[in-house]
């Protein structure tokens, strides 16, 4: 089976691309995270408190995902849709401390098509996570943790065998910020 692969980094905000693709197969598709985030860092709160109400936020990350050809110059063929089912998330501490959140694998059905960007929102930090022995110590200091995340994504074109590989990597800044 051919498989692609891609990595996309997200640094302050900048999108940066290298792609690495096994030999050239007419009439596959190639899916690429396009967005994450809105561009944006990602800022993760670990206690939501804003005097009234106090709960612990899940980080849901909005991402776009496009489809293309493998090879735009062959015409005449079908392009299949992309199905991704999977996504796992490994972390890594970039700030020098110790210990780093454990990677995760989750199960999701992102529909990509070949005509349009497609919109998925992914769990990208759980509350289980916030409440572990990593990110728990965060609350109520002003300290802060720099982890950078790799999210790997795993499918299959529809219609054929063909599995479909795409990955980002994004750096999230944890700490207890102050809600009003």
């Amino acid at each position: 089976m051919v498989k692609r692969h891609l990595v996309i980094a997200v640094l302050t905000g900048a999108l940066a691309l290298v792609a690495c693709d096994d030999p050239v197969e007419t009439g596959r598709s190639i899916v690429t995270v396009s967005q994450f985030n809105s561009g944006s860092p990602v800022q993760s709160d670990v206690l939501f408190d804003d005097g009234t109400s106090a709960y612990v936020p899940e980080d849901l990350i909005m991402c776009i995902f496009t489809s293309r050809p493998y090879n735009a110059y062959v015409t005449g063929f079908v392009r299949d849709a992309v199905m991704i089912d999977t996504y796992t998330i490994t972390w890594e501490r970039i700030d020098g401390g110790t210990g780093a959140l454990p990677t995760r694998t989750e199960a999701c059905a992102i529909y990509v098509t070949h005509a349009d960007d497609t919109d998925a929102e992914i769990r990208l930090v759980t509350w289980e996570d916030k409440g572990g022995p990593i990110l728990s110590p965060l609350v109520g200091s002003a300290n802060q943790i720099r982890m950078r995340a790799t999210i790997e994504f795993h499918g299959r074109e529809v219609g054929s065998t063909a599995e479909i590989e795409s990955a980002i990597t994004v750096d999230v800044n944890f700490a207890d910020t102050v809600n009003t």
